[in-house]
């Protein structure tokens, strides 16, 4: 890479470079890092210059997430030569600020370079949106609005709320005749209050550039919907108080519960509900680092169904997906709230026993397999069948400090028990 010098040969250039009010930064195209800015870049931001070379855009921009979503916008730059992007910058403290940012692509010595100029655009966007007259705000709103508009005196309290809101909401357009701050307040979630409140005072005290959040909002039956709200001061007064405010918020409930369910279904098992494979692997790490850090030992138990083939083979698949499910169901009853159950793939299952000696899971292990052998399972055809399972311990630090090593050693104790008869538990050597 070349030097700052070589980008800035020129005393003359260099001093243009330093003295301009706008902010200038040069980057990569490639990683997003930023190789130098001048000092109105530095101090928009709130750093030094030290602090500023070599951060990433990624961090620094509010809008842009992720190095995929950097090489779509870095090509778009280079096919166009000139771009022009709106975004909002973030501080060192963490506050945010809306910009305008226009980026030429260029080669020097046969290296590609961006130059963004990016220009504060907080006062043109406080301008854009003091408007006097009410009925013109509110018009244009109501008739963009798909969900609820809101419009909060700050001064009063007071709040207006559109006939969508009210709708929304499963009220009578007049049934809450001096909506206030609180009528919104009481509705929120508890759980979702203080998250929700935090976003909005950093707006009120302008750390942020607008203020956004998801949350869920009782309605008037008692269900919760949830909602994502977005609002803006839109008048302050000489010392930057916040005036009034004005919002929509959205009912997203639907697509809130499908992403649920797409997260459940990425953590968990479809066929018994436990954490599948890929969580366990991820929470498996997270437990064994704080095993390591604390100095604490965590025990490894690999359970394995016996004889399940010949469940399969003597009463069809489907009875056999229904013991896999009988064990499920069984063994989460007896165990710890500081225990964790996964299924590690067809009738095997992984269980972790954080902060847990070797013999109070040994102990665990034993009340479990007994308690599996003495409740059978119920077929199709409502018969009983009786099922057994073997069990192989290892444990942290003793037999490892890595999963792999860990599971191997669990794994090789679980098919030890099975070569001495099934339906017992072997401690890894």
């Amino acid at each position: 890479m070349p030097s700052d010098m070589q980008i800035l040969d020129s005393g003359f250039f260099y001093s243009l470079f330093e003295q301009v009010n706008d902010e200038i930064y040069i980057i990569d195209p490639v990683t997003s890092l930023i190789i130098e800015a001048n000092k109105e870049g530095c101090d928009a931001l709130g750093m030094s210059r030290k602090e500023l070379l070599n951060q990433s855009v990624l961090s620094l921009n509010k809008d842009v997430i992720g190095l995929s979503q950097w090489a779509e916008i870095s090509d778009a730059i280079k096919t166009a030569g000139d771009f022009t992007f709106v975004g909002r910058h973030k501080r060192k403290d963490g506050s945010d600020f809306p910009v305008e940012i226009r980026t030429s692509y260029f080669q020097y010595n046969g290296t590609p370079y961006f130059v963004s100029i990016a220009r504060d655009t907080s006062l043109r966007s406080q301008h854009e949106y003091e408007f006097h007259n009410d009925d013109a705000i509110r018009a244009f709103a109501l008739n963009e609005a798909s969900d609820g508009l809101w419009d909060w005196n700050i001064l009063d309290n007071s709040l207006f709320l559109s006939p969508q809101w009210y709708r929304m909401m499963g009220y009578g357009p007049h049934e809450i005749s001096a909506p206030s701050l609180s009528t919104w307040n009481s509705a929120v979630h508890p759980d979702d209050a203080e998250r929700v409140t935090r976003l909005l005072q950093e707006h009120l005290n302008s750390k942020s550039s607008r203020y956004e959040a998801k949350y869920r909002l009782r309605n008037r039956n008692g269900d919760y919907l949830w909602v994502h709200d977005r609002g803006l001061v839109v008048k302050r007064d000489s010392d930057n108080k916040a005036l009034r405010m004005i919002g929509l918020v959205l009912d997203i409930t639907q697509s809130q519960l499908l992403a649920e369910q797409l997260f459940h279904h990425s953590q968990r098992d479809d066929l018994t509900g436990l954490y599948n494979r890929k969580t366990g692997y991820e929470l498996f790490g997270q437990y064994l680092n704080v095993s390591i850090q604390q100095n604490t030992q965590m025990q490894i138990v690999m359970l394995d169904i016996d004889n399940f083939k010949l469940i399969n083979e003597n009463y069809g698949h489907l009875n056999g997906d229904k013991a896999i499910q009988h064990f499920a169901k069984t063994v989460p009853k007896l165990l710890r709230k500081t225990d964790l159950l996964f299924r590690w793939g067809g009738e095997e299952f992984l269980l972790l026993c954080p902060d847990t000696a070797q013999d109070t899971a040994l102990n665990l292990i034993n009340r479990l397999l007994k308690q599996l052998s003495q409740h059978p399972f119920l077929t199709e055809d409502n018969r009983a069948v009786f099922m057994t399972a073997s069990a192989g311990i290892s444990g942290y630090p003793h037999h490892g400090s890595c999963i792999s090593d860990l599971v191997k050693s669990a794994d090789g104790a679980m098919y030890q028990a099975k070569a001495e008869g099934k339906d017992k538990v072997c401690i890894s050597a």
